[in-house]
């Protein structure tokens, strides 16, 4: 009798425990975002939006990016993978083929033959071959044929790079329409057919950025395109909201743009509750791009992005509501709240002394391997902080590649705006175990990154006509990122510890109680008591 009473309830206590599992994650990955800015602009915010998170969850306040370069793509791949980019490979929208000597865009491939030809609803040209190591949404879907992972996205690339090879992944397309690729789907799902052609983005365009405040009220006193006020002037007459032709490219750098992916991400929640079956668990990933590219166009410093993310604010406070309404219990569901990197000080925005003009760096690095070995076009290309050196010219003037990759790295760290130049030959054949080194190994992948790893000074960005601020650097503006856990049994918690962005996807896959992706060896994270889950 007591034999069966205690199997009884070691039953019981297994029933408990799986109960006890969330069965729907909502990652939100602001891009652009730095760790500071909740704290930064904490006087103006709601207590129902980021402080609610972070008054009901756990917040890492010691997070960051362990490789370099600190890309939004390395950003992303490295949440939905659980690994660094020297195993995942993904450190940029463009890359060089060495077979061609050509660039190429990532996860995408033209189809002239489609040319002028009537489209499918789906886009036939993406596909997601650079794709090399699995992520969270693919362990999810991998797990149980009921569970289920949608990822949206205003870009097609933040979109693929969240999403992987499985799952239901939509973003934007150039007529304001939620759009997948043949890679996911042949078609696209009759909700989203549906809330197209309600044509609801639209509803959010205009062309004027009207403020939510008066001037005095922002932190920030920089302004380019935003429309404020001050106080005690007449207050100014807003126009009829007016929409002309581009509004879905001004979506991406308006606060218009997260209201549109919020909107269609409550229409995705509907669809994945309620949960039917005990073991079924499912992922909904949201990547705000438009925080990236305000931050990138404005600077972060600015009224512009001040003012967005007090819009983001009220945006996020409404679709937690909205959230935990559905939810038999908000036990059931976890809500992460992250960064795919910061962006760089605007502080000298206007100084070309800070500006790295990489196609000039490319021309001078020729120039010199063709005084030094005879004239050729020695240079492949250079994206990212990657030199790519031409093997076949290299081959061809019967040199090793070791021989020439030094000479060019030797170059480029008398390159004024240079702090660190490695070999690729010297970041396969060394370990480096930490500092600036350690981070480029991390982010140094051997069949895509280029011959010459680059890290330029402190506060300076490459040249770029369209962004006063940039990501990519070795230094914590760029790397330390933002970090909150909340819900499930999770309770609210400031944890000091340093900890790293590839442990947040084994950590999910943990709490949702499915195997972490194949190729994430980072430790789970600790949260209160809990050592694993």
């Amino acid at each position: 009798m007591k034999q069966r009473r205690y199997i009884l309830l070691l039953a019981l206590l297994a029933v408990a425990v799986a109960d006890a599992a969330p069965r729907l994650v909502v990652n939100i990955v602001v891009g652009g975002m730095r760790q500071g800015d909740i704290a930064r602009y904490e006087k103006n915010l709601s207590n129902d939006g980021f402080l609610r998170l972070r008054s009901e969850g756990a917040e890492f306040t010691e997070c960051y990016a362990n490789y370099a370069p600190t890309t939004s793509e390395a950003g992303l791949a490295t949440f939905a993978t659980g690994t660094t980019p020297s195993m995942h490979g993904i450190f940029s929208s463009v890359g060089y083929d060495r077979i061609s000597a050509s660039e190429i865009k990532i996860c995408y491939t033209p189809r002239p033959e489609l040319q002028g030809l009537v489209r499918k609803e789906v886009d036939e040209e993406r596909t997601t071959q650079p794709f090399i190591v699995p992520t969270l949404s693919e362990s999810v879907v991998n797990s149980f044929e009921r569970n289920r992972a949608i990822t949206i996205a205003h870009k097609p690339l933040s979109a693929m790079i969240l999403s992987g090879k499985k799952g239901e992944c939509y973003w934007l397309n150039d007529k304001g329409r939620w759009m997948s690729a043949d890679c996911y789907m042949e078609s696209l799902p009759s909700w989203v057919r549906s809330y197209n052609e309600e044509d609801i983005n639209r509803m959010f365009a205009t062309d004027t950025w009207y403020g939510r405040y008066t001037r005095d009220y922002y932190r920030n006193s920089r302004t380019t395109d935003i429309s404020v006020y001050d106080e005690g002037s007449a207050k100014r007459v807003r126009q009829g909201r007016k929409v002309s032709e581009g509004w879905v490219d001004r979506m991406l750098s308006m606060p218009s743009g997260n209201f549109a992916i919020f909107e269609f991400a409550k229409r995705a929640v509907g669809q994945m509750v309620p949960l039917h079956v005990k073991d079924e668990c499912k992922v909904l990933n949201i990547c705000l791009d438009v925080p990236r590219a305000i931050a990138e166009k404005y600077g972060s410093d600015s009224i512009e992005y001040e003012d967005m993310f007090y819009s983001l604010d009220a945006l996020l406070a409404e679709f937690l509501t909205f959230l935990y309404a559905q939810m038999p219990s908000r036990k059931d569901v976890v809500v992460v709240l992250t960064s795919d990197g910061g962006v760089s000080p605007t502080s000298v925005q206007n100084s070309d002394t800070h500006r790295f003009n990489s196609r000039q760096f490319g021309v001078i690095m020729n120039a010199f391997l063709s005084a030094r070995y005879g004239q050729d076009n020695w240079v492949l290309g250079y994206t990212n902080g990657s030199l790519y050196l031409n093997h076949d010219v290299i081959y061809r003037h019967k040199l090793s590649v070791e021989e020439v990759q030094n000479e060019a790295a030797t170059f480029a760290l008398q390159y004024r705006g240079i702090a660190t130049a490695v070999t690729a030959t010297a970041m396969r054949s060394a370990q480096f175990s930490d500092g600036v080194m350690a981070l480029l190994q991390n982010g140094y992948n051997p069949r895509r990154s280029g011959d010459v790893i680059l890290s330029l000074d402190v506060n300076r960005i490459e040249l770029d006509s369209r962004r006063v601020a940039m990501s990519g650097s070795v230094y914590n503006y760029d790397r330390h990122i933002p970090l909150i856990i909340s819900g499930g049994d999770i309770t609210s918690e400031r944890i000091i510890k340093r900890v790293y962005s590839e442990q947040i996807a084994p950590t999910l896959a943990s709490m949702l109680g499915v195997e972490r992706p194949q190729c994430s060896d980072a430790e789970i994270l600790t949260i209160g008591e809990k050592k694993s889950w």
